[in-house]
């Protein structure tokens, strides 16, 4: 049957189907993939993050809160448990990158202008994801650009634009972060926010150069922001100019006794030389 799966697994997910009463991958609401009530929740407006301190700066916006039904949901298109969900996520993406166009960070509509391109850069996966081809960030990366790119024209302001108007950028979803082999676990599941902070501390490296370039970073689910932070740091360390992150959904904010101390330091949003 492993066999079998692996090398026809759409055959083999019509042949359940048959035998096995399809469920709402939210709630559990049975005879729906996505019933409307949970397909509401990718629907609204991304909204602002406030909570992520260890993102040292980034401004961070989310689809939704990653509890209730967005927590089964999210896991079953992570793990490949609900492949049907990847056209649902791709236009929840294609969405939240449209409006994305008209709120990304000043500074970086600018460089975009200027530089004629805008980047979409997921968060690196680990080597067991790229080699079972789950890199569901990247994925959602891919139909962000396709929104960003439809909203583009309408988001830049008239001292960014030439005389006949907004000059042609190419946005692109780039895969070019990648961990380092000391960056700590692949997996920030079961950790604490302390241990996710320092689990995620080291920027991961850049494998293409991105100087000049106006990015955004995408990832699946933000906690602390730890994760965003360090790449927000290899990118603007290498020149780039960061227009804000964007996630599927955001863990709720945890209960604190103590500032948090942010591993790293904070985010420079300007250009920085390498070091």
């Amino acid at each position: 049957m492993a066999r079998l799966s692996s090398r026809f697994p759409g055959v083999l997910a019509d042949a359940l189907r048959v035998g096995l009463p399809v469920s709402c991958a939210g709630c559990g609401r049975w005879d729906t993939p996505l019933c409307a009530d949970c397909a509401a929740l990718l629907a609204a407006p991304p909204h602002r993050v406030e909570h992520v301190d260890a993102a040292g700066g980034v401004t961070v916006w989310a689809l939704s809160a990653y509890t209730g039904p967005m927590r089964p949901l999210v896991l079953g298109w992570k793990n490949g448990a609900r492949e049907d969900l990847e056209p649902v996520m791709a236009a929840a993406g294609e969405r939240a990158g449209d409006w994305l166009a008209a709120h990304l960070l000043p500074e970086a509509v600018t460089a975009a202008a200027a530089s004629g391109c805008l980047l979409v850069v997921p968060a690196p996966s680990g080597l067991g994801r790229r080699l079972r081809g789950r890199l569901v960030a990247a994925d959602f990366a891919d139909a962000v650009a396709r929104g960003l790119a439809a909203g583009w024209p309408d988001a830049v302001p008239a001292e960014a634009s030439g005389p006949s108007g907004p000059g042609p950028v190419t946005v692109a979803s780039a895969d070019v972060l990648r961990r380092r082999a000391r960056a700590g676990g692949a997996h920030q599941a079961g950790r604490s926010a302390a241990q996710r902070r320092t689990n995620r501390a080291v920027p991961p490296r850049l494998v293409a150069p991105v100087r000049g370039m106006a990015v955004v970073l995408v990832d699946d689910v933000v906690t602390t922001g730890a994760t965003l932070g360090a790449c927000a740091r290899a990118l603007t360390g290498a020149g780039a100019v960061l227009g804000g992150a964007l996630v599927v959904a955001a863990a709720p904010p945890p209960a604190r006794s103590q500032p948090v101390v942010v591993p790293g330091g904070g985010v420079n949003l300007t250009p920085t030389e390498m070091v």
